[in-house]
């Protein structure tokens, strides 16, 4: 904001503007100090020159709120100059294991995630194994094409970001704990951000996009929203899932974990 207002005045005409009100009318006028007098000389603006009385009364909201700006970013600097982002991280961090295991953190760093996540193990999805047919760069059978494209691009980008494909992920439906198998559950490792992937590949079947739509009402439901927490990707037989998107999707998935700091439903792993 300071930058934009800086370059709008440098560029301002000089002088102020000048109201006056008189017998219900209001007039503008366009002040100036003169350089011989220092006195203030003004000259009425008519209504066909309204654009110099705006571009006056911009000036003079900016000339007010700059200093403001100044001031505050001041403060941000200062702040950030002091402040330490992973000091909290560290106390957790360097406890020993004995005690560590002990302790429930306030938030799970990325170190600490990637240490959960590479622990974790869990049962593969068993639904309809004979769709597995499709081997993925990282070696592991996937159930679509289009997968295959996701899970190697996201294997590329394995310096900034993991994936484990159809872990469980319980939710409440109905009031009951059930479990889902996201597509792609996704961890940045610069951050310790979980994020989710889901592609629907047969949007022009009435059944599988019914069950599609449900599935995404579920994530809403607890909490994981759409182009947020859950990347979400579709296709039908005429418009099939475009590479050049989903490269765009992954980087926003690694910038958008630079950017955006903890937050408890995505760090915490569960069961």
């Amino acid at each position: 904001m300071l930058r934009s207002i800086n370059e709008y005045l440098k560029h301002a005409p000089e002088g102020g503007l000048k109201i006056q009100q008189r017998l219900g009318n209001t007039f503008y006028y366009h002040q100036q100090k003169s350089d011989e007098t220092s006195a203030y000389i003004k000259h009425y603006i008519s209504k066909k020159d309204e654009e110099l009385a705006k571009t006056l009364a911009q000036k003079g909201y900016y000339t007010k709120v700059r200093p403001v700006l100044e001031k505050n970013l001041h403060a941000l600097e200062k702040f950030v100059n002091t402040y330490d982002e992973d000091a909290i991280d560290r106390v957790y961090d360097t406890l020993m294991d004995t005690r560590r295991n002990l302790v429930n953190p306030v938030r799970i760093s990325a170190k600490e995630q990637l240490r959960r996540w590479n622990a974790e193990s869990y049962e593969p999805y068993e639904k309809y194994p004979e769709n597995l047919r499709y081997e993925t760069e990282k070696g592991e059978m996937v159930r679509s094409k289009s997968e295959v494209i996701i899970a190697n691009i996201l294997y590329q980008y394995r310096k900034d970001l993991l994936y484990k494909y159809e872990r469980p992920l319980e939710v409440m439906i109905a009031g009951k704990v059930q479990t889902m198998h996201p597509d792609f559950t996704i961890l940045n490792l610069h951050t310790g951000i979980i994020c989710y992937w889901e592609h629907a590949g047969r949007m022009d079947d009435p059944r599988y996009s019914n069950e599609f739509v449900q599935k995404l009402n579920t994530y809403i439901e607890n909490g994981f929203i759409p182009g947020e927490d859950v990347i979400v990707t579709y296709e039908t037989m005429n418009h099939p899932m475009n590479i050049h998107n989903v490269k765009l999707l992954v980087k926003h998935i690694i910038e958008k974990g630079v950017t955006v700091h903890y937050r408890s439903k995505h760090l915490l792993l569960r069961p």
